[in-house]
């Protein structure tokens, strides 16, 4: 934090936000909090999160399901120069303890309350999320496709990278600073000579973003004991989707699919490595990948990939989902961008559970979200329509729109044909595979990877994919 920021600073920030909100309503422009805070975060003294956490515990915004913001009625009146004093005395109380010394200032005018030179609204390139295309129709009438339970106005998309920033934490008291692991000093700025990236803490570096999501940023790592390349995952934009007070519930659940995921070693799944939940962007720590599955199917153009790596990939995934069951952890939220690869090209699925972190509990006010657009057409009718009773069928069924998707580079729709009638070098044996993994009906499905394995190899029982039990992996290393 600057050594100059004032309560009046602060107050223009929470004002030039509000003022930039009510231009995008009059532009047509998205007010989805993602858009809003990758536009603005760069234009503000603080991080953008503490004046979404502001402005929403005053009422000064609301956030309807979609993740839209809008102003209430009395975000509007401030808007219009009512209320000044009084939203700059909330300002002071909220923020006091990061304001500086000179935080006070002698006349709340509203001239003050304006940033220098900040940039107008209308200069804000805040484009609406691209539409996720519908399916392909689907033959037959025995299936209802999951996209057709979806509303598309259920999503909120991911914001763009942006380059890391700094993060100083407010002065602890001297008994808490003595006591406080230097652990969680989380994002202090060194020096960039060398090639020397940005310190985590005393344990890990983060380099440059390889990737993003709805909820976080992935960046290249290095584990400095070991001097061991891994990934970062910084799960910064995790909160934006709730309340303050429900930061710890987030927490909460955050920490335990991360320990879940932990535990299980198989090489289907990728490997957390270690995880700081106590600072206030959490991060975890994982084996570092090599691209996933959405960049491959995106290069394809819209062809699938060969048959052959299609049926290496589908059976690692299996053998990794059906390791993760037996110990009690499930996905949920199967998609090319989730299917990772190792050096060598092998697949591995990340990031179990996370759909679990932020979904609806009316117990605790948690709301209910989808969180962007890539997964919806992967999830079963069971997990669209938030049932209670959701299993690893849930699994089976994601895993067999995945499998059609990369025989034949499309997703299924309710009357697509088979993957062997879009593709002549798929198998005929896969076609019903397939297609009772994709039931709509959950007693219709496999049960689980067990009998999904089973099937597979009574199909194929020339052993052209050895036998039940025999995971073939790649050591051969991939390029760059």
């Amino acid at each position: 934090m600057s050594q100059g920021t004032t309560r009046d600073k602060v107050s223009g920030d929470a004002l030039f936000i509000l003022k930039s909100l009510k231009e995008n309503v009059r532009l047509g422009r998205s007010n989805k909090l993602a858009d809003v805070k990758t536009a603005l975060e760069n234009s503000v003294s603080l991080e953008f999160d503490s004046y979404f956490f502001f402005l929403r515990k005053f009422h000064y915004i609301a956030m309807d399901r979609e993740a839209q913001l809008k102003l209430t009625d009395q975000g509007d009146r401030v808007v219009g120069g009512d209320y000044l004093d009084k939203f700059t005395g909330e300002v002071g109380e909220f923020f006091a303890d990061q304001l500086s010394a000179d935080g006070e200032s002698e006349t709340p005018d509203s001239t003050m309350m304006m940033p220098p030179s900040p940039p107008v609204a209308s200069d804000l390139n805040l484009e609406e999320p691209r539409a996720m295309p519908p399916p392909p129709p689907r033959g037959g009438s025995r299936k209802q496709h999951a996209d057709d339970f979806a509303s598309p106005s259920h999503h909120a998309t991911a914001p763009e990278p942006q380059p890391p920033r700094s993060f100083a934490p407010a002065p602890l008291p001297l008994t808490a600073a003595v006591a406080a692991p230097q652990a969680l000093q989380l994002n202090q700025p060194v020096s960039s000579g060398g090639g020397k990236g940005q310190d985590l803490d005393l344990r890990y570096q983060k380099f440059d973003p390889i990737g993003s999501g709805p909820l976080g940023t992935v960046y290249k790592g290095k584990h400095n004991a070991l001097g061991l390349d891994v990934c970062v995952k910084e799960l910064k934009d995790i909160f934006g989707y709730f309340s303050f007070l429900q930061r710890g519930e987030v927490i909460k659940r955050l920490k335990k699919e991360l320990c879940a995921q932990a535990q299980v070693r198989h090489p289907g799944v990728v490997q957390v490595l270690d995880q700081n939940t106590d600072v206030a962007r959490p991060y975890f720590v994982m084996e570092l990948c090599k691209g996933s599955l959405r960049e491959r199917l995106d290069a394809s153009g819209g062809k699938g990939i060969p048959v052959a790596q299609a049926i290496r990939y589908f059976l690692q995934l299996a053998y990794g989902l059906r390791a993760s069951h037996q110990q009690g952890l499930t996905h949920h939220n199967i998609k090319p961008e989730n299917v990772l690869f190792d050096a060598f090209g092998n697949a591995k699925l990340a990031d179990f559970g996370l759909s679990r972190v932020i979904e609806v509990d009316q117990t605790k006010g948690m709301p209910q979200v989808f969180v962007g657009t890539g997964g919806m057409g992967y999830m079963s009718p069971e997990l669209i329509s938030r049932a209670k009773e959701v299993g690893a069928s849930s699994d089976v069924y994601g895993l067999g729109i995945l499998l059609y998707e990369m025989l034949t580079g499309q997703l299924p729709g309710r009357r697509s044909p088979l993957p062997s009638e879009v593709n002549a070098d798929c198998p005929q044996k896969l076609d019903a595979i397939f297609d009772k993994m994709t039931q709509d009906r959950k007693d219709a499905r496999y049960p689980d990877f067990e009998a999904t394995l089973d099937a597979f190899y009574g199909a194929f029982s020339g052993k052209e994919y050895l036998i039940k039990g025999d995971l073939v992996l790649s050591s051969e290393v991939q390029a760059s």
